[in-house]
């Protein structure tokens, strides 16, 4: 058990009496709060004996003036603040601080005040160039009331590349509690929380693990702390935050954090699948490493053979292993599915390229009326499949308004909204002439074609229409319908982390709480054929497979799948931006092969499809990869090796349930 001193409600003199015993007797600060009034102000520490000493120094009442001419000759002597604290208003703070040596010296501003992210005298703007700095927000001070409120921070280096969020710099105790409970659901503990006399929290997440569990309270009185105190230090856990704030000792409240553990756990690399290659893992490896995402899965095609599938992780032992197998939403590799139901359809004569949208879907808008732009009804197939139908390119993705156009029009509505809903809030926007330049990328105009595809299909919804006819007949059955909520992930699906940790109110809810970003901050599975997929990359690579292969398959005909692509390459050769016909690039080889290529991105996640020739991969991560080289749209680190390697005869699809093409 840790060997710990610690008290709270001291006045000046009776926090330096405690401080100067437990200094000799080799105690180190661990945690500081200074809060009351600046004339008299009280304290609240938190002290620890470590095997070994650090040496520290601090000062427990500065003004502004006297703290910056301490962090200048601190520094000059190489110690820079690892805790500071602040009472007071804005305009004239009390500080109390503690220095260690340092190097390198850490960055510490105060003064600082809520606004813009780009403005560098703003906590959000420091944040933000820590972020870019590969620092992290370790300690911070939070004075001053809702009128005039202040902050200092103190931002270290983070070699270990956490990702952490300080968004939170003025929440009230319930937003606060939004804020925490959105957090902790997506794999994030609170690193360090501070707050103000009116009791506006500034918080600090990170999605580290320390050794053991850890617990935390707010808004607690100096009583109900002493109690937690007792209770979590009698278990062996560590107060590793605490402060306070308030006009005075009675009327103070208390945010803690109780640690197991100081140590953080190191995170693990595993991979897992049939068949292994050291040379293509370790560059995965070290992509992960230099990467935030903990999950990641890779497929490799050759021919129609699937030679290579991968489960990769990155991550502390608590967390689940990927499996070739493990889903991860498509996003926008999604439109390649629906491309293939579209020109299944135009194989089977129920579908032209010249229809028109509104011919098939017949829509109406909330009101019951037509719909409201006339070029609407001049969206054809063709448009939709090339991006130039006109339609606003994701003004179908606001939850909020589709539920707001329907109340206006004097209906019931609530979040989350239908497809229904979606398709009849489409019919009231603008829509700029079909078939007009510039093409503009639109995960509107996919949408649109899965929900063709469903009611030619006469199904209710595209994924039911996508399993019948195309999944099922190549055997795919790890492909779905991507879900939002965190509680309705499948056991089989991959976690997804923001790098940035966000935070926004929900659209699945007219609550509107606080969700981690991809998780119910937008309906991910009603964008469906646009982007609202998820799937195993063992499933992925079997598109590949019928794309790259010059045989019929039990889904389409050679010949359909290679006009396609063909009419994707006329676009790439034009220069068009764009190749539609659900790929962002197709280019024409000789003996009727292509090299094409998908991109599908969401905040929290990234993927790629991709064929050259006999040769194509899949490769899925579970956050946004910052790691070169080029992973997409080829990732030559890893294909240059797969195309060395002489593979086994054995096609792995059978090891997957999938018989050989």
């Amino acid at each position: 058990m840790a060997d710990i001193i610690a008290w709270h409600g001291k006045t000046l003199s009776e926090h330096v009496s405690l401080r100067d015993n437990a200094t000799q007797a080799g105690y180190r600060f661990l945690s500081l709060s200074v809060y009351g009034p600046t004339s008299s102000p009280y304290y609240a520490a938190v002290m620890i004996k470590r095997p070994q000493v650090i040496a520290q120094r601090d000062w427990p009442a500065l003004t502004a003036d006297e703290f910056q001419a301490t962090f200048n000759d601190q520094g000059s002597r190489g110690y820079g603040p690892v805790i500071i604290a602040a009472t007071g208003p804005a305009s004239n703070p009390l500080f109390a601080a503690v220095f260690e040596p340092q190097n390198p010296l850490p960055i510490a501003r105060y003064g600082l005040k809520s606004g813009s992210s780009s403005d560098a005298n703003t906590i959000q703007g420091m944040n933000a160039q820590a972020k870019k700095q590969g620092l992290v927000l370790r300690w911070a001070a939070a004075y001053g009331d809702k009128g005039s409120p202040g902050f200092a921070g103190i931002w270290l280096p983070d070699p270990n590349r956490i990702m952490w969020n300080g968004d939170g710099v003025s929440d009230d105790s319930g937003m606060y509690q939004q804020r925490f409970n959105a957090e902790t659901s997506a794999w994030c503990r609170l690193g360090f929380v501070t707050l103000n006399t009116d009791q506006q929290y500034l918080s600090v997440f990170a999605d580290n693990e320390v050794e053991g569990s850890w617990y935390a309270r707010h808004g607690i009185t100096p009583e109900e702390y002493q109690t937690e105190f007792n209770t979590w230090t009698g278990k062996g856990f560590l107060p590793s935050v605490v402060q306070a704030a308030g006009p005075d000792k009675s009327s103070a409240r208390f945010a803690a954090i109780f640690v197991k553990s100081e140590n953080t756990v190191a995170k693990q690399f595993t991979a897992t699948g049939p068949v292994s290659n050291s040379d293509i893992d370790s560059v995965i490896k070290l992509a992960m490493q230099k990467s935030p995402g903990r999950h990641a899965s890779l497929t490799i095609v050759h021919g129609t053979q699937l030679v290579y599938a991968r489960g990769y992780t990155m991550a502390e032992p608590d967390w689940p292993l990927v499996q070739p197998t493990t889903c991860f939403r498509l996003a926008s590799v999604s439109k390649v599915s629906t491309a293939l139901a579209v020109f299944q359809l135009i194989e089977a004569g129920k579908l032209k390229l010249s229809d028109a949208m509104q011919d098939i879907l017949k829509l109406k808008t909330p009101g019951a009326g037509a719909p409201s732009h006339p070029n609407f009804g001049k969206i054809t197939i063709k448009h939709l499949l090339e991006h130039t139908s006109g339609l606003n390119p994701d003004a179908f993705r606001n939850g909020l308004a589709v539920r707001d156009a329907f109340i206006a029009a004097g209906k019931n509505a609530s979040l989350p909204v239908t497809e229904a809903m979606t398709d009849s809030y489409v019919a009231t926007l603008q829509v700029n002439t079909p078939g007009a330049t510039p093409q503009v990328y639109k995960n509107c105009g996919y949408y649109m074609l899965s929900r063709i595809v469903a009611k030619l299909r006469s199904e209710s919804l595209p994924i039911d229409a996508f399993k019948k006819f195309l999944y099922d007949p190549l055997a795919i059955h790890r492909i779905r319908r991507a879900q939002s909520l965190i509680a309705e992930q499948q056991s089989d699906e991959a976690r997804y982390q923001d790098p940035d940790l966000l935070v926004s109110p929900s659209l699945m809810s007219d609550a509107r709480l606080l969700v981690p970003d991809e998780y119910g901050s937008e309906q991910v599975g009603l964008m469906e054929g646009g982007g609202g997929l998820t799937g195993a990359a063992t499933d992925i690579a079997r598109l590949v497979a019928i794309l790259i292969s010059q045989k019929d398959n039990p889904a389409l005909k050679r010949a359909t799948i290679a006009g396609m692509l063909a009419a994707g390459a006329q676009m790439t050769a034009a220069g068009w931006p764009r190749a539609g016909y659900g790929f962002d690039a197709v280019d024409t080889l000789n003996n009727g092969q292509f090299h094409a290529q998908k991109g599908g991105s969401l905040d929290s996640s990234r993927n790629v499809l991709q064929f050259n020739g006999e040769w194509g991969f899949a490769m899925q991560w579970g956050s946004v990869p910052s790691a070169a080289p080029h992973w997409y749209p080829d990732y030559p680190a890893v294909m240059d090796i797969a195309r060395g390697v002489s593979w086994s005869s054995e096609d792995l699809f059978p090891h997957f349930g999938m018989p050989s093409l």
